[in-house]
């Protein structure tokens, strides 16, 4: 078999920076033009590409390096692997989703945030658990706007409760997010506010863009508007880029759906850097970006890498923001809302009635004293600091076991792998068994994906939790 020329100067490839530059490394030469091949039909479906081996040695470069360019180039989908033979170039790319085949909705990870098990037996819950003194707190406000004397007897403001939208305005303006009221809606919470975006702007067989691994809520509202769903490699500091330009380059999707900070399930952030680039490469394929910032009011200010919501970026430009307070005050109370310029604001002003979104009359205005009394504030700070502490507690738990954790900076999920090998479907049945209830990272992937890892919620896994794990995984 001839070997692929990628360059006419193999010499290019000896300033060699690191793998996720876009023009420098090489890594990225070699998928840069292997793709390029295949979109001008030098390289044809089916046609096998020369072994790792050989592109090494003809290109001077490393066969670990090839092995990455191959690898980004299959998770891209230029190339499929036959086991045992060699990558091969893929067919075409569909133009739209099969519009007949049924959405497969996996509703197993659901009862992470519906478990019907103690909160000290739920390791794996999604549902930050309060101390007495906040629960008390919200009783308090909660009683004091419920006694109130509220206008009843017709449907809000299309938009959401206007005080609380400009209350929100002032909590933008101080993370550096310069917005109108008129770009601010209300939602009942975040997976709300996310299945609004994506009633609104998302067809049948649209191709949209999720991380791998992903929020399971993300992929669940997705499949059910028939979105042909595509993954990119969550990264420690956010998507693969690399991967993400060659799905772009080949299916062109509508939407990549993200979550720039404290991602759901692994804990990292968007790093500045990879932030720019994600927006420059979002302006070049018109692709809107919906950022889930659920998790950020978590994040301390002062640890780690700077990072920021996507949104302080882009200014309201192409980035649709939704946060909430689902975490901060609790799941029942929680009011979520979308940031978003005005070239969105008219489709989700035309479907949020539409989704029974018209009655928060309680939930607003809870939102709205604990902002305006400076209560909120008061709140995630001492949440963070709760959160700090579990995390160190729950660290040092696992500091005896073979499991370690992966670096995350505050949070309230840990992403913990436990081994090569280690079918972690099957650690988890044992662990219900024991009365545990865990979210295997199988609950976060797609189902053909090898995981090895979990995600431990901080507020919610004890000792017991994790001896009991060690069992299930040795036994």
């Amino acid at each position: 078999m001839t070997s692929l020329s990628y360059t006419n100067d193999k010499d290019s490839y000896a300033d060699a920076g690191n793998a996720t530059g876009r023009h420098g490394s090489q890594v990225d030469r070699i998928i840069r033009a292997i793709a390029e091949a295949i979109v001008a039909g030098r390289l044809t479906p089916d046609q096998r590409l020369p072994s790792v081996r050989t592109t090494a040695a003809d290109h001077g470069v490393s066969r670990d390096t090839v092995q990455r360019a191959y690898d980004k180039l299959v998770a891209g989908g230029h190339v499929h692997v036959r086991r045992g033979a060699g990558f091969y170039v893929s067919a075409p790319a569909p133009s739209r989703a099969d519009p007949i085949a049924p959405p497969q909705v996996d509703l197993a990870p659901f009862q992470l945030i519906h478990p019907g098990l103690p909160p000290d037996r739920c390791p794996g819950s999604g549902v930050l658990r309060h101390d007495d003194s906040s629960v008390e707190e919200i009783g308090r406000v909660l009683k004091r706007v419920a006694g109130s004397r509220q206008r009843l007897g017709s449907y809000g403001d299309p938009s959401g409760y206007l005080p609380l939208r400009e209350e929100l305005q002032k909590k933008l303006q101080i993370e550096g997010v310069d917005t109108t009221v008129s770009m601010i809606m209300t939602v009942p919470g975040c997976v709300a506010g996310l299945s609004l975006i994506i009633r609104s702007f998302v067809r049948h067989g649209d191709f949209v863009v999720v991380e791998d691994p992903a929020s399971f809520a993300h992929v669940s509202a997705l499949l059910a508007q028939g979105a042909a769903i595509l993954r990119v490699p969550r990264e420690p500091d956010g998507p693969d880029l690399d991967v993400l330009r060659l799905l772009c380059e080949r299916y062109r999707p509508r939407m990549f759906l993200l979550m720039s900070l404290l991602h759901n399930p692994t804990g990292g952030s968007l790093s500045l850097s990879k932030a720019r680039k994600l927006i420059e490469l979002a302006a070049e394929f018109d692709i809107t970006l919906v950022d889930d910032a659920s998790y950020a009011d978590l994040k301390p200010s002062t640890a780690g890498p700077p990072t920021v919501p996507l949104i302080v970026l882009d200014q309201v430009d192409r980035v649709i923001h939704v946060g909430g307070s689902s975490h901060i005050l609790a799941p029942e109370l929680g009011t979520g809302y979308i940031v978003a310029s005005e070239r969105y604001m008219p489709m989700l002003r035309l479907y949020r009635p539409l989704q029974g979104m018209g009655n928060m009359l309680i939930q607003e205005r809870v939102l709205y004293s604990f902002l305006h009394e400076g209560l909120f504030r008061r709140r995630c700070d001492r949440i963070r600091l709760r959160l700090a502490e579990e995390a160190a507690v729950v660290r040092q738990l696992f500091s005896s076991t073979p499991f370690q954790p992966a670096m995350a900076v505050g949070g309230m999920f840990l992403w913990v792998d436990l081994g090569s090998g280690v079918n972690v479907t099957a650690v988890a049945e044992r662990m219900l068994a024991k009365g545990y209830l865990t979210a295997p990272g199988s609950h976060f992937r797609e189902s053909k994906a090898v995981e090895s890892r979990m995600r431990f919620n901080v507020t919610t896994t004890t000792a017991a939790a994790v001896e009991a794990l060690v069992e299930s995984v040795h036994n």
